[in-house]
């Protein structure tokens, strides 16, 4: 699935159950992820994204990181969402 961020392009696809496994053992339990969404697991998750799959020029995590705002959360949650197969609460 595509996702607009900014002026950029972000192409994520459902985790498979190894990226699943692995961000469990870096960020802990996934469905707390939905109950507390911290920054720092997000912005984790959504470098699993941009790794796991071709992105367009320029789309990396210093983009985001460089690019992004506070605005720009309630897309970054619906990427993550959409990876993990779980609905987040909106932070921003």
């Amino acid at each position: 699935m595509k996702f607009k961020i900014k002026d950029k392009t972000l192409v994520a696809n459902p985790a498979t159950l190894r990226q699943i496994h692995t961000l469990e053992k870096t960020i802990g339990n996934i469905a707390k992820l939905g109950e507390e969404a911290p920054f720092e697991s997000i912005i984790k998750v959504i470098g699993v994204v941009i790794d796991s799959q071709d992105q367009e020029e320029g789309m990396t995590l210093d983009w985001i990181l460089d690019n992004c705002s506070m605005e720009d959360f309630a897309s970054l949650n619906e990427v993550v969402s959409h990876f993990l197969g779980v609905s987040l609460q909106e932070t921003a």
